[in-house]
């Protein structure tokens, strides 16, 4: 019996012509160990057009607030936003029998060749969709008679944000505007090379607090939120460093050394201390053996009373901001690890997967057609992390 005659709720067949049928339930659960983005992912309102955007929403620091008696109003923004878009991708997968092919199968099997043949296509489809959600950057538009448009995956939400940085004395100053609000918190790190260093007093992974100066490129650092609402105690630097850069989200090198629970800490306390909650670190099998090995500190199993059996106890841990899952996935790199809040993640349909339908038959065979089009919507990417340039072992 093929796969597609299995779905729950579909009432029409595939040959059905005239009318279009939605397909999206069965790709997104026709393999979800090969599909797990595009399995698990939630879904937004349907896209109206092939480019959306939509702006992420946060709060400033907490303020000292405390005001006169009779005073007069004042007012400032409350939060800070900014814009996103993405782009809908255009997929489709196709196939054909030839007429003697489909007698000829009915002899061996009472399973229909046209029908096993557009099953494995689904297949196809539902892999070549998590493909561009695991691997896809930045989104590309349509250059007609050139490129085809690309939706922006996992790896262009979780892309490092750096800026670059000097420090004169204890002040940082950035090229551009920081939209910093006093109390924030910023990381740095050294740019690859020779030479490259952070200034003696300030570590990777490491949260420094800002307060903004008149100059809305610059700032000084605090080792507290309140240090720096209050403007006291100043982290003094000594030097000033070079090739710096300022990380502005959860994302960070590993620096080309194995898997730490280090490096685990440090990516979940950075998306808790901007409102994040992940759940889930998705990796590779590989990946997974290193962070079983950390998890357990060697001890990767132990005996089940009931059945006998020796069953693996790693795929929780519990760090010590929050409890994460680890989740293989069959197509990440041994280089990667992200840590996703999945609250946060959506696809956005513009058409979804359907067959196309009323194809003339043109010969001595049959042909079909499965589209879809959709993007990937990350409502709020500073809820999620990952580490990347993780040395494969």
């Amino acid at each position: 019996m093929p796969l597609v005659a299995k779905s729950v709720s579909q009432s029409t067949t595939y040959e059905a012509v005239g009318t279009k049928d939605d397909f999206s339930k069965i790709v997104t659960s026709i393999e979800p160990d090969m599909t797990f983005f595009l399995s698990n992912f939630g879904e937004a309102e349907d896209a109206a057009s092939l480019k959306f955007n939509w702006t992420t929403d946060g709060l400033k620091p907490p303020q000292e607030n405390a005001h006169h008696e009779m005073t007069d109003y004042t007012t400032d923004k409350v939060g800070s936003l900014a814009q996103w878009d993405n782009r809908c991708q255009h997929f489709i997968s196709s196939g054909r029998v030839t007429d003697a092919q489909r007698k000829h199968a009915k002899e061996y099997s009472p399973e229909d060749e046209f029908a096993r043949q557009k099953e494995k296509a689904f297949r196809q489809h539902a892999r070549d969709i998590e493909y561009a959600l695991v691997f896809n950057r930045a989104p590309r538009d349509e250059s007609p008679g050139s490129n085809p448009a690309l939706t922006g995956g996992v790896r262009y939400f979780l892309e490092e944000e750096v800026e670059d940085v000097t420090f004169t004395g204890n002040v940082c100053a950035c090229t551009a505007d920081h939209k910093l609000d006093t109390g924030d918190f910023v990381y740095f790190k050294a740019k690859p090379g020779a030479g490259n260093k952070l200034p003696t007093e300030v570590a990777a992974n490491m949260p420094y607090y800002i307060r903004k100066d008149t100059d809305p490129k610059k700032f000084t650092l605090y080792n507290s939120m309140d240090d720096a609402i209050k403007n006291v105690n100043q982290l003094t630097l000594s030097t000033a460093g070079q090739g710096v850069q300022m990380v502005k989200n959860n994302v960070f090198s590993a620096g080309d050394a194995l898997l730490t629970e280090d490096h685990i800490n440090d990516c979940m306390e950075m998306c808790s201390k901007r409102g994040g909650n992940p759940t889930l670190a998705v990796m590779s099998g590989r990946l997974k053996r290193r962070f079983s090995a950390i998890v357990t500190g060697g001890a990767t199993k132990q005996r089940s009373s009931k059945d006998k059996t020796a069953v693996n106890v790693t795929d929780v841990y519990e760090s010590d901001f929050g409890v994460i899952h680890a989740e293989v996935h069959r197509m990440y790199s041994d280089t990667i690890v992200d840590f996703m809040d999945m609250n946060y993640w959506d696809m956005k349909w513009f058409d979804r997967t359907h067959e196309v339908t009323g194809l003339a038959k043109k010969g001595s065979y049959e042909e079909f057609v499965i589209e879809s089009w959709l993007g990937l919507q990350g409502t709020q990417p500073k809820a999620s992390g990952s580490i990347y340039n993780i040395k494969r072992a």
